[in-house]
This record gives structure tokens, sequence and C-alpha cells, in this order.
């Protein structure tokens, strides 16, 4: 059996290339912008992960002082997501604006799909992994 080098596995640096995933409209064509993702185990992912985790722990902190449960609002909720599929966009092809986090941010707002396949496709390792 083949020897293999385990210090050649390295997921975070994997993640910290990203992957061009191609846009679709609502009805499933392709739109012809392709977005830059990184993968979830990216530094910058996790950072942002960590933050709003110790946000939630604040919160649940801070109700508890009050004797309340945290109440979730859903439009929090959609924010959250469209923060975390912001992040994970490091740029983008085929759009003539240049690329700035605020305005993805505002392109999610409006294409809630497309926070979905964002997500998606930063959570698949697979699209972060070398071929052997």
């Amino acid at each position: 059996m083949k020897q293999v080098d385990i210090l050649g596995f390295d997921a975070v640096k994997e993640s910290e290339v990203g992957f061009d995933l191609n846009m679709k409209s609502t009805d499933g064509t392709d739109t012809g912008i392709k977005f830059k993702v990184l993968g979830r185990h990216a530094d910058v992912v996790q950072s942002f992960t960590k933050k709003w985790f110790a946000k939630l722990q604040r919160e649940e902190i801070m109700a508890k002082k009050r004797g309340k449960a945290v109440e979730t609002d859903i439009e929090d909720l959609k924010q959250q997501n469209i923060d975390s599929a912001s992040v994970r966009v490091i740029g983008w092809e085929n759009v003539t604006q240049p690329f700035t986090h605020e305005l993805i941010k505002q392109v999610l707002v409006k294409n809630p799909h497309w926070v979905e396949a964002i997500l998606e496709a930063s959570n698949e390792d697979a699209n972060f992994t070398k071929p052997a």
C-alpha cells in the first residue's frame, strides 16, 4: 500500500483558495455570473461563526438574567444568513460593478436563493479538495 504524507492534508488552506460558483436565476438558468466562494474551514468564515455564536451566548445570558427566553426574530435570522453568505464571497466574475462586501450584501438581500447556494457550496468540502 502506498504511504501518504499526512501533513499534506490541509482543509483550512484549501478552503482559503475559493471555489467558482456559477450563479443561477430563480428559474434555474445560468446567469453567467460566478462568485468566488470560501469554504467553511476558511479562517474568515470560522471567525465570523465564532463571533455570531458568542453574540447568541451573550443574548442567552442576558435573557436568563431577566428571567425570559431569548426572542428569535425571523428577520434577524435572515440577516444572519445574508451576513454568513456574504463573508464567504471574496469576488465575482462577469459583473459590471467592482466587488465590495457592501454590494454583495445588497445583492443577496434581493436574491435569497443565492444565499442558499453560497452556503451549500461553502459547506461542501469536495468543492475545495484537490484531486489526489
